[in-house]
């Protein structure tokens, strides 16, 4: 564990973590954030038409996404009316691709060797009425410094929230270090950035969202990291049934408790 909790300016530090969650909050209930989504459906060979959009929507099997558009239908794409017939793609991996119809964003994306239609709202009742996140207070001593063991995968691959569609991912190592004289470990995986690093993980903490949280992971040396805890943070899926999150891979469920970050949606620390 880091020594951080010896060297802090603790005022500097709850300041600091005030700021990094407004921030948070401000990108999930932005206009097309997480909470805009109103609607997911799952795109096959033969045309579908859904409610508030145009078109009859169809995906091939190379991941190609099809709308043919009647008479006096349109959508448009990266600034351009598409009349006719819109295709996108083809789309592979986690590969999302947008268009728009009025207020709508309307998002193609691979998951899981499928393709998902999802339907962004700025007007969702998710993102109107959404009463915040509560966050545990922040504490010194969940900020951990480990050891980064380099264990490159070029394809990891991970449960998602929906059933049966799994997700893939490259890790480039692990990060190992102790929690109350317990040694655990997680798997990294890409974040943001060139260098970035984040974890998917859960914990023993019955107030923190069971499914996963996230955490960004900051190189600090060749063979270091260090995973600032009380920055966990509640994936899309804990507020959306539209979202399509990772899992954590199985031992990314850490057995011990962790109170920090963002508290489950509806819970508080205190409960």
């Amino acid at each position: 564990m880091s020594d951080t909790a010896t060297t802090i300016d603790r005022s500097a530090f709850e300041a600091e973590h005030a700021r990094w969650h407004e921030h948070v909050e401000a990108r999930r209930t932005a206009p097309y954030g997480p909470l805009s989504v109103t609607s997911l459906r799952w795109l096959g060979a033969e045309p579908q038409c859904f409610a508030q959009l145009p078109g009859a929507w169809r995906a091939e099997a190379d991941g190609t996404v099809i709308a043919e558009l009647a008479e006096g239908e349109s959508l448009v794409l990266d600034g351009e009316t598409i009349t006719g017939e819109l295709r996108l793609g083809p789309l592979a991996g986690i590969e999302t691709a947008t268009v728009e119809h009025g207020e709508l964003r309307i998002e193609a994306a691979a998951r899981g060797g499928s393709i998902a239609l999802r339907v962004r709202d700025p007007r969702s009742s998710d993102r109107v009425d959404y009463p915040g996140t509560a966050v545990f207070p922040p504490e010194p001593r969940w900020v951990v410094d480990a050891r980064f063991v380099p264990v490159p995968q070029d394809d990891v691959e991970v449960d998602s929230i929906i059933p049966g569609k799994p997700q893939h991912y490259d890790s480039p190592g692990v990060a190992e270090f102790e929690l109350d004289g317990r040694a655990l470990r997680l798997v990294l995986f890409r974040g943001a950035g060139p260098d970035g690093l984040r974890a998917i993980f859960a914990d023993a903490d019955e107030r923190t969202f069971p499914a996963a949280r996230n955490v960004e992971v900051e190189r600090i040396g060749p063979d270091a990291v260090r995973i600032d805890f009380n920055r966990a943070t509640n994936p899309p899926c804990a507020y959306s049934a539209g979202a399509t999150c990772p899992l954590p891979p199985p031992g990314n469920r850490l057995p011990v408790p962790i109170p920090a970050g963002e508290a489950a949606p509806g819970r508080t620390p205190h409960d």
